[in-house]
């Protein structure tokens, strides 16, 4: 059985840096639905500002993460 090759380095480079902002988006997304359904049309400025820093702290963590792995893959 062959060993799946790693994507091209432009693939890389472009999964590294839109990866972590994407992710974070779509996770915004269904915080922001779920705030929606549960407290009806009006979301409270609170939960926005919760969710706005929770969107930051992803994001950072998705980026440590993903050097993390590029240096793994580097250093092995």
């Amino acid at each position: 059985m062959l060993r799946p090759s790693a994507a091209p380095v432009g693939e890389q480079i472009a999964i590294f840096v839109l990866g972590p902002p994407v992710m974070a988006s779509l996770i915004w997304l269904m915080s922001r639905g779920w705030a929606h359904t549960v407290q009806g049309e009006v979301v409270s400025d609170r939960t926005k500002h919760r969710q706005k820093m929770e969107f930051w702290i992803f994001m950072i963590v998705m980026y440590i993460f993903m050097i993390g792995v590029a240096l793994y893959e580097w250093l092995t």
